[in-house]
C-alpha cells in the first residue's frame, strides 16, 4: 500500500521558491562554456574517438541547457519574466526547442494532467484495454519502445518530432505568433550553428581541410551527435522519473491532477550526491511536481521536505537491475487493478471476453 502525501501541499515549498539573479546567471554561463568548449574539441580533433568523446560531453551539456530551459520556461530560475524567456529561449537552442511550445507541452499538458494516461506525454502506458484494441502495428511499435532498445528513441520519436519540431498534426494545438517565431528560431540555429563550428574546425585545420570536411565534421560532431545524446538522457529521465513498479497512473478525470496523484505518478530516483549535483538535481522530481516554481538550485532542500512529508513515498535508488525491472514489469496498465501488467494480460483479458462471449 502506497504511503499517503495528505500532508504535503504547494504551500509546504514555498520558503524554497527563492531565485537567485547572479546564481542562475552562473549557472547559465557554466553551460554554455562548457558546451562550446566540448564542441570545439569535438570539431577540430583529428582522433575519431576524442571527437566523439567530446560530442558525447557536448550532448551533456545540451541536456544541462535543457533543464536550464525547463527551469526558466516555469519562471523559476532567474528573477523576471523577461529574463527566464530570453535566457530559455537561448538555453533550448542546442537541443532543438522552440521556448514557447515546451512550455505548453511540459507546462499545461504534462503538469497540468501528470500520470493521467494518453494524456501526459511522459511515456504514458497503454492500458491492458488499449493494447487488446491495437492494430498489429501500433503494437510492435509500443513493444518496441518499451524494451531496452526502444527507449532510447521514445522522446525523439514521440516528443520532439510531433510536439516540438514538426507539430503541424491534426492533433497539434493551433500555432501562435510566438510559436512560429520559437519555431523559425530553431529551424535556424541548426545552419547556423552548423556553419560557424565548420568555420572553428576549418581554422583550427590550417588549411588541412576543405570546407566540404569542416562541415561535415561540424555537422555531424557538433550538432547531430550532441543532439542526438540529448535525446537518450531526456529519454531515460523521463521513463525513470514516471515509470516504475510502484508508480500509479490514472484514466483522464477531466481535472488537473492533484498533489497525491502526482506524488503517485512521480518517483525520486537517487543518484550519488555528485552525479545528481551535476544533472543540475534533475531527479530531484517530485518536489518539482509539488512547487514548479523552486528553481534547480533549491530542489534538493525542497526534495528532503517533500520525502519527510510524504514518508518518503515512491523514492528509490537507482542501479541497472532496477532499471531492468521496471523495463519487464511495466508494460501495461490495468486501471482496474491500479497496477502494472505484462503483455500477456491483453491476451488472458481477451480469452476471458472470449469465453463470457461464448458462454
Amino acid at each position: 500500500m502506497q504511503p499517503q502525501s495528505k500532508r504535503l501541499e504547494r504551500m509546504t515549498l514555498a520558503p524554497h521558491a527563492r531565485r537567485a539573479l547572479v546564481l542562475g546567471l552562473a549557472i547559465f554561463a557554466a553551460d554554455v562554456a562548457g558546451y562550446l568548449l566540448f564542441v570545439y574539441g569535438a570539431v577540430t580533433s583529428e582522433v575519431l574517438a576524442i571527437k566523439i568523446m567530446f560530442s558525447v560531453l557536448a550532448g551533456a551539456c545540451v541536456a544541462l541547457l535543457a533543464i536550464v530551459g525547463h527551469d526558466a520556461a516555469h519562471h523559476s530560475f532567474l528573477p523576471t519574466k523577461l529574463l527566464n524567456e530570453i535566457v530559455g529561449t537561448l538555453a533550448f537552442l542546442p537541443a532543438l526547442h522552440p521556448y514557447s511550445l515546451w512550455e505548453h507541452h511540459h507546462n499545461k499538458v504534462h503538469h497540468r494532467y501528470t500520470a493521467q494516461i494518453g494524456l501526459d506525454n511522459a511515456f504514458s502506458p497503454m492500458t491492458v484495454e488499449q493494447y487488446r484494441e491495437a492494430s498489429p502495428l501500433q503494437r510492435g511499435y509500443y513493444r518496441f519502445m518499451r524494451s531496452l532498445a526502444g527507449q532510447p528513441f521514445f522522446y525523439l520519436a514521440d516528443v520532439w518530432w510531433p510536439d516540438m519540431f514538426a507539430p503541424f498534426g491534426r492533433q497539434a494545438p493551433k500555432l501562435t505568433r510566438g510559436n512560429w517565431i520559437d519555431l523559425l528560431i530553431v529551424y535556424a540555429f541548426a545552419p547556423i550553428a552548423t556553419v560557424g563550428f565548420a568555420a572553428m574546425s576549418f581554422t583550427a585545420a590550417a588549411g588541412g581541410e576543405t570546407a566540404a570536411t569542416a562541415l561535415a565534421d561540424a555537422a555531424i560532431f557538433g550538432v547531430l551527435m550532441p543532439f542526438l545524446v540529448w535525446n537518450a538522457f531526456i529519454s531515460f529521465v523521463t521513463i525513470v522519473q514516471h515509470t516504475g513498479p510502484d508508480v500509479r497512473w490514472i484514466m483522464p478525470t477531466g481535472q488537473p491532477t492533484t498533489v497525491e496523484q502526482a506524488m503517485a505518478g512521480t518517483m525520486h530516483i537517487k543518484f550519488p550526491n555528485l552525479v545528481d549535483w551535476a544533472m543540475h538535481r534533475v531527479m530531484q522530481h517530485q518536489a518539482h511536481h509539488v512547487h514548479m516554481g523552486v528553481p534547480l538550485y533549491h530542489l534538493k532542500a525542497a526534495q528532503d521536505d517533500t520525502g519527510k512529508a510524504s514518508n518518503f513515498q515512491n523514492t528509490q535508488v537507482w542501479t541497472p537491475a532496477y532499471h531492468w525491472r521496471l523495463t519487464r514489469d511495466c508494460k501495461l496498465y490495468d486501471v482496474r487493478r491500479n497496477r502494472w501488467a505484462g503483455f500477456d494480460a491483453a491476451r488472458v483479458e481477451q480469452s476471458r471476453i472470449d469465453q463470457d462471449l461464448a458462454a
